[in-house]
Order: structure tokens, then C-alpha cells, then sequence
């Protein structure tokens, strides 16, 4: 129940954001932010992207051990940074450091977990808040034994793919292709419909009345709420709406990289050669000489 308390919090949080994101950038933002069709543009080329990095041998598919083998290298990445004692195993301890270690750079996400934790310990005050880390390892940790191996993380990585691939390879060849993404992406987001309209009809009866509907928005409002109340006296100050859209306004900023000047786009809109823009270094074609150390030489021993 707390779990599931703690994921609907979360994701209200989530609603709440693109709003004050909104307030916060068009207060912040020093130049023009990009329209949805640039940000969709990026986002479909970064998808493209991804999936070019993914196909390992470029036949236009992606195969499940290639899906695997690139999980592996993602989510292998993160296990050993986390494994600071590098012994293959990653304690509660270690797990705690690299969560602390991830949310000491990211201050919009420390913000609302923080705050998501604490406006739920203060509707379930008997009961205290589950960790999301700890959650985390008790579905990953198959012997129950409190720790990580590196075989319990290979396998929710192979069982995760062969999932996707269950539901998602719908010609069932083994491979995944671009018109498959795509279509398993739309079927995420209908899935996350039904499954918004579900939890919403608590009489299961098929249909939303508007009893349910106002509470479908009520719900996601109060954990908002609570997420901006920072000292929970039940009401929302000016500072602490400008503390929540500063802390958010300062992510957005963060998370904008503008593009550079040789930019593949830059130069063909500019005419300009890359060597025009920026120094382009030169790289040797062939390797460095290998030095050798000769062999010390043994004196001839006296007669």
C-alpha cells in the first residue's frame, strides 16, 4: 500500500512539474526555448541515435542479444560504479552511497523525493516510507540476502528484454524494428491511459462519473500541494512557490545544451569548412614508434 502510495506521489509530482516548469523557464530563460517541434525533432533523432548505437551489426534491427548486450553495458556501467570495493557485489551500503552520490547532482530530483517521503510519512505516520532503493533491491535481489550480484543484475536485465520482446516483436522473428519501436511506444503510452482511467474507476464499472473524475484530479493536486508545502503548516507561501521554481528553473537551464557553432547543421546553413570554426586537431595515421629498452649487458667475469 505504501509503495503504491509512494509511485502515485511521484507520479503527480510529475504533472505539477510541467507547469511550474513552464512558470520557471519563461521567468529564467535568457534566450528563446526551443517549440515542440524542435524538441520533437531531438527527440527522434536522439531515438535514431540510440537505436544505431544498439544495432550492433547495422542490418536495421535490433536483435534480443543485442538488446541484451547493450543493457548489460548500461546498467553493468552502473553497477560497477556503484561497487566501490570492486568485489562484485553491491551492498545496501554501497547502493545508499551511489543513490546519495546521483542525487547530490541532480537538486530538482533530491528536492521532490524528499519531499514526496515526507508528505507521505505525514498521511501514513504508524507506517514510515518505503525506500525506493530498498524496494528496488528486494525485486532485483533473488537469494534475499541484502546484497546485489553481478549474476542477479545479468538476469532482470535478460528477463527484462525477453519481456519487451514478448510483447513488443509482434511478427515474432526475433528481431525488432523500427516500425516495431514505434509501435511498442504507442502502445506504452495507450497502456498508461488504460492504466490511468483504471485506477481512476473504483467501481469498475467501465465508465468515470464525476465523482471519480473530480478525484482523479484532486488526488494528483494534494500530492502536488504537499510536494510545495515545505514546512506543512497546509498552505503554499511565496517562497516556497519561488523556492520550487527556482530549484526547477535552475534544472531546465542545466539541462539545455545549445548547439555548437561546427555543428553538422551550422556548417551546411553557414557555407563555413570545420577548420573555419574551431581548430581541427590531427591525429597520427599510424601508430607510435614502440620503444625498446635494450637488454643490459653482463661484464665478462674476471680470470
Amino acid at each position: 500500500m505504501l509503495t503504491h502510495q509512494w509511485t502515485r506521489g511521484l507520479k503527480a509530482v510529475g504533472l505539477g512539474l510541467v507547469t511550474l516548469a513552464g512558470t520557471a523557464s519563461a521567468q529564467q530563460a535568457t534566450r528563446d526555448m526551443p517549440g515542440p517541434i524542435d524538441s520533437l525533432q531531438d527527440l527522434q533523432d536522439s531515438g535514431k541515435m540510440l537505436f544505431k548505437t544498439v544495432d550492433a551489426n547495422n542490418d536495421g534491427q535490433i536483435s534480443q542479444q543485442e538488446a541484451v548486450d547493450a543493457a548489460n553495458v548500461a546498467v553493468g556501467g552502473l553497477f560497477f560504479a556503484a561497487d566501490a570495493d570492486g568485489n562484485g557485489v553491491l551492498s545496501k551500503e554501497e547502493a545508499q552511497r551511489a543513490r546519495d552520490k546521483a542525487l547530490a547532482a541532480k537538486p530538482l530530483a533530491r528536492f521532490l523525493i524528499s519531499r514526496v517521503k515526507s508528505s507521505t510519512a505525514n498521511a501514513n505516520p504508524a507506517g514510515g516510507t518505503p525506500n525506493p532503493a530498498a524496494v528496488a533491491m528486494t525485486l532485483v535481489d533473488s537469494n534475499n540476502d541484502g546484497q546485489l550480484q553481478a549474476t542477479e543484475v545479468r538476469q532482470i536485465v535478460q528477463t527484462t528484454v525477453q519481456g519487451l520482446f514478448a510483447a513488443a516483436d509482434t511478427n515474432r522473428d526475433g528481431q525488432m524494428s523500427p516500425v516495431e519501436v514505434n509501435a511498442a511506444i504507442a502502445g506504452a503510452i495507450k497502456a498508461a491511459g488504460q492504466a490511468s482511467f483504471q485506477a481512476a474507476d473504483n467501481d469498475n464499472n467501465g465508465q468515470l462519473s464525476r465523482a471519480e473524475f473530480d478525484k482523479a484530479l484532486v488526488d494528483p493536486a494534494n500530492a502536488i500541494f504537499a510536494v510545495l508545502d515545505a514546512n506543512n503548516d497546509g498552505q503554499l507561501s511565496q517562497q516556497e512557490l519561488q523556492s520550487a521554481q527556482r530549484i526547477i528553473g535552475q534544472q531546465i537551464q542545466r539541462s539545455i545544451l545549445p548547439e555548437a557553432p561546427n555543428s553538422p547543421r551550422h556548417l551546411i546553413q553557414s557555407g563555413r569548412k570545420p577548420e573555419e570554426v574551431a581548430p581541427v586537431p590531427n591525429f597520427p595515421t599510424t601508430p607510435p614508434a614502440t620503444v625498446t629498452t635494450p637488454a643490459p649487458t653482463t661484464a665478462p667475469a674476471p680470470r
